[in-house]
């Protein structure tokens, strides 16, 4: 079997209707939106154009999707779901600081693998809860075609709808030197599902043709049951709240393990991710000027 390891802010509500707030973050400015969480996210849910539902492989759409993101789509047990879930903290301990502060995470343990973070937890079927945690990480170290990795966890529940600004979960440095071997994964603790924005950075070629034009996202529905797992430099945002739970959801970052024994200033990778708004050859301006939200948020 493939050996697989771990190494291991802040209150708003959401208005009736949009509304914007500019923030003043150094030489940026960020806008934040207030939204109506089920209005606005039964209106995406039910737009086809807006929303890419990642419902099976075999859909043409999913498909181009995931081509055009390198990503990989999988499937998650039923007993591994449940025992997350009821893991889950009712609070968790800390709040993103994206300066919307409607994004709460807890993560866990760095010595814990998935094992480690639902032991404790009672199960009807022990054996089936087993099959279902072989099978998550082997459909991990299948998909990235890496029998030894390493991952590290995190909850997060949204507690009201306000887009999260673009960003990327690793500093520069480390997404220049060890970017290739670094992922990240997502996927839902209910049956209320998870919401990401993506984006794509155009190419050389594309940058060459003209280059200011704003890039607009791309919002994915991730169904309970599914795992979408990104190359670490994806530009992505979350933010969306759909019923009571916030979108509890589970975050995983990923490492093949010949890379996570190599030390950045002497910390291990997994250790620290770190969003990253800003642009990578000029921090004076955040990514979220040049990816925006796509049309109809």
């Amino acid at each position: 079997s493939p050996a697989v390891k771990s190494n291991r802010g802040i209150r708003s509500e959401s208005n009736e209707s949009f509304s914007s707030s500019t923030i003043n973050v150094g030489d940026a400015n960020l806008t934040k939106k207030h939204i109506n969480d089920n209005d606005t996210i039964n209106k995406v849910h039910n737009t086809p154009d807006i929303i890419i539902e990642l419902n099976s492989t075999s859909c043409p759409n999913v498909q181009s999707l995931l081509s055009a993101y390198k990503g990989h789509l999988v499937d998650v047990g039923s007993c591994l779901l449940e025992s997350l879930r009821n893991t889950a903290p009712q609070q968790l301990a800390a709040r993103v600081g994206d300066y919307n502060e409607n994004l709460f995470y807890e993560m866990q343990d760095n010595d814990k693998d998935i094992s480690g973070i639902i032991d404790g937890v009672e199960h009807d079927d022990q054996q089936l809860l087993q099959e279902d945690i072989d099978a998550f990480e082997s459909s991990i170290c299948s998909s990235l075609q890496h029998t030894n990795l390493t991952y590290r966890g995190s909850f997060m529940r949204t507690e009201s709808t306000i887009y999260q600004p673009a960003h990327v979960d690793y500093d520069y440095p480390i997404l220049e030197q060890y970017g290739t071997k670094l992922f990240l994964a997502f996927f839902p603790l209910t049956k209320e599902g998870a919401y990401l924005q993506l984006w794509q950075e155009p190419s050389k070629e594309e940058n060459d043709g003209g280059g200011d034009e704003p890039i607009e996202g791309t919002v994915v529905f991730i169904p309970y049951g599914k795992m979408l797992i990104m190359p670490s430099d994806t530009i992505h945002g979350g933010g969306f709240k759909r019923g009571s739970s916030g979108n509890l959801r589970f975050h995983l970052y990923i490492a093949l393990e010949e890379d996570v024994v190599r030390k950045e200033n002497n910390i291990t990778l997994l250790d620290h991710p770190m969003n990253k708004y800003t642009e990578k050859h000029d921090r004076r301006h955040e990514l979220c000027e040049r990816f925006v939200d796509a049309e109809g948020l």
